[in-house]
């Protein structure tokens, strides 16, 4: 009687162990299953960062193509165009501070973007000011040496954040395949081991009960 009763209370608490088991195993491939979303939240995040670094950039060739048009032809049309390039790189430079706010690393390298890029803008803009009748000025101005290193580590830096953000993007995706890896072995094993809970628990309590009768 005694080796019965033992019987149901082993079998008991294994069928509860096997259930707890389990309920643990689904959680853990939830919590994958939530790595995984934000996993393409990432790559969403740096889709949108290369999409504005590459606009940066285009609006800083845009920009110093409109500024030499001017000097070249001094048409007052290139002075109207000059100003529509600012205002969409203030806007391609306002979207990039939001998405690199939660990125430290990409947050130095963009502040020396952005000093960069400002310095480079204020240039143009100081040219475009000048007015119609001032082409001439603008043609010997857009040639100073100290102007032209200015675009060029403005460029360099866009080529930098772009190979890192590219970096970032693919250590933390790795790691994600790492870990879900990991986790769903981790989800096997305990799910195997839940069925082994479970058949052992069946078995003592059905060996229990066979010994009652």
């Amino acid at each position: 009687m005694a080796h019965r009763g033992y019987l149901r209370q082993i079998g008991t608490p294994t069928l509860i162990g096997s259930v707890v088991l389990l309920i643990c195993a689904l959680l853990l491939l939830g919590a994958k299953v939530s790595a995984l979303r934000n996993s393409f939240a990432w790559v969403q995040r740096a889709d949108d960062v290369l999409v504005q670094l590459s606009e940066v950039e285009t609006r800083l060739v845009a920009n110093e193509l409109t500024v030499r048009g001017y000097a070249l032809t001094d048409d007052p049309v290139f002075l109207t165009h000059q100003k529509s390039e600012q205002n969409q790189m203030a806007t391609a430079i306002r979207k990039l501070t939001a998405l690199i706010a939660d990125e430290p690393l990409q947050k130095n390298r963009f502040a020396t973007l952005r000093s960069l890029v400002d310095k480079r803008m204020a240039h143009f803009a100081h040219l475009t000011s000048l007015g119609p009748g001032h082409a001439q000025d603008v043609a010997v101005a857009i040639r100073d040496p100290q102007e032209r290193t200015v675009m060029r580590a403005a460029r360099a830096q866009v080529i930098t954040m772009r190979n890192e953000e590219l970096k970032l993007l693919a250590n933390r995706q790795a790691a994600v395949a790492a870990r879900s890896v990991r986790a769903y072995q981790l989800a096997i094993g305990i799910v195997v081991l839940a069925f082994v809970f479970a058949v052992l628990g069946f078995a003592f309590v059905q060996m229990g009960r066979g010994r009652e009768e």
